[in-house]
């Protein structure tokens, strides 16, 4: 019993650790993307394609500059920091969970105490993982990625 309940919170576990890096890796390539072409804009509308097109191409270049500002002030700050931060607890609420599992002698409190840390965190004040990033990590896992120790599809 107390096997099965490790095996899950395992699998909690790391799929949240999992998604909130990819949260972290999302958001940077998004900033670089954005910052890339905009800049990639600009440097075409140099060139004397056609006068309307050089103003277009500046003009978004120009504006998704100011978005890329505006949508990282705030809260977009410490974004990446928060999810950082919500990854590596979970991941070391996973490891403490995959040692439990593979110890011969866990006792029904230590399974216990631990269910109700990943149950304690799952409630506590986190950024949310979008979408994508849980697609992305749960193909990771699942293809079994070389960075991620899959021991409770394997038990």
């Amino acid at each position: 019993m107390e096997k099965e309940l490790l095996k899950k919170l395992g699998e909690e576990t790391i799929f949240s650790a999992k998604g909130h890096f990819k949260a972290c890796d999302l958001r940077r390539q998004l900033i670089t993307y954005t910052i890339w072409t905009c800049a990639l804009l600009n440097v075409v509308s140099f060139f004397e394609i056609n006068p309307i097109t050089n103003k277009i191409f500046s003009a978004i270049g120009l504006f998704g500059t100011i978005g890329l500002l505006i949508w990282n002030e705030g809260e977009g700050k410490n974004y990446r920091t928060k999810h950082k931060e919500a990854a590596e607890r979970y991941l070391a609420l996973h490891k403490e969970i995959r040692s439990c599992y593979f110890l011969s002698n866990a006792t029904t409190s230590q399974v216990d105490e631990l269910s109700k840390k990943v149950s304690s965190f799952d409630q506590s004040e986190k950024p949310e993982i979008p979408m994508f990033a849980r697609k992305w990590a749960k193909k990771a896992i699942e293809k079994n990625d070389p960075e991620t120790d899959n021991w409770f599809l394997k038990v």
